[in-house]
């Protein structure tokens, strides 16, 4: 009994020695299906632990993403300003910024005048819809449905294509959650890019709701408007499976001791992770 006892206090304090926070832990799907000419398809799994604006989001498994490898994981403490790429297998962590990726994506945009041209037109975007969206994982919802058109031309070297597309979105969103960093990986308002039409254009898309998507829905169709051929692709970002009140570890939101920095790609930087 004596022994049983002493082994129980030791354990006590075994678990005491170990600093953990009130958080959030949640499983997420994120699939990419394409249908016509062109379309290509994803599938991403991604394990998450929040606590205030600390995050950890691994990879579990990836399929079609090359910046998702399985196993690598993102983590912040400033609620997704300053974001780490960790690769366990090779031990390396790298600054990760998607506003810098995607800020370079809008400079060549911006940049490359004659030999690549983007140009987005007869932009309209409604919210169709605004109702209660029930019960997600646990959590009450609010359902949105956003319907938003818009012609896109894309030329290279003077030739190119237009092309309509029409895109519907339906979002289930929730307020009982209000750690920052669940904004890292489940947005609810897009990275700018720096390319004033294109910004335009994903901010509208994105729509405009209170709390953080545990469910989204977008169903795009691009036809062409040279041989009339259409592209559809529907794309699903879902929690799966959420913790509000998960008990994390400090340690999860360190990178571990003896990895190396390196860079995953020079970026420019807008400001911020996000």
């Amino acid at each position: 009994m004596r022994k049983l006892t002493l082994s129980l206090v030791s354990a006590a304090f075994l678990l005491a020695a170990v600093p953990c926070a009130a958080g959030i832990h949640y499983k997420s799907v994120t699939r990419t299906q394409g249908e016509g000419a062109k379309a290509r398809s994803s599938d991403t799994q991604a394990e998450g632990w929040v606590s205030g604006e600390k995050a950890k989001i691994v990879f579990v498994e990836s399929n079609g993403n090359p910046m998702a490898q399985k196993g690598t994981y993102i983590l912040t403490k400033d609620g997704g300003k300053t974001l780490f790429l960790v690769n366990p297998e090779d031990k390396t962590y790298a600054a990760w910024s998607l506003q810098g990726m995607l800020g370079a994506v809008g400079a060549v945009m911006n940049g490359m005048g004659p030999l690549l041209k983007v140009q987005f037109s007869d932009l309209k975007a409604d919210k169709v819809a605004e109702e209660d969206g029930g019960v997600v994982v646990g959590l009450p919802t609010r359902h949105y449905k956003f319907h938003t058109t818009y012609t896109m031309t894309v030329k290279v070297l003077g030739m190119g294509n237009t092309a309509n597309v029409v895109s519907d979105q339906d979002v289930w969103a929730t307020t009982k959650v209000s750690d920052v960093a669940m904004g890292v990986w489940l947005r609810a308002e897009p990275p700018r890019t720096g390319n004033a039409e294109f910004d335009k254009l994903i901010s509208s898309q994105a729509g405009k709701y209170q709390g953080f998507p545990l469910k989204v829905v977008t169903v795009s169709t691009s036809t062409s408007q040279k041989g009339n051929k259409a592209t559809r692709t529907t794309s699903t970002v879902e929690v799966t499976q959420l913790d509000a009140n998960a008990s994390i570890p400090a340690s999860a939101f360190e990178i571990p001791a003896g990895y190396k920095e390196t860079q995953i790609v020079p970026t420019q930087d807008n400001g911020g992770g996000r």
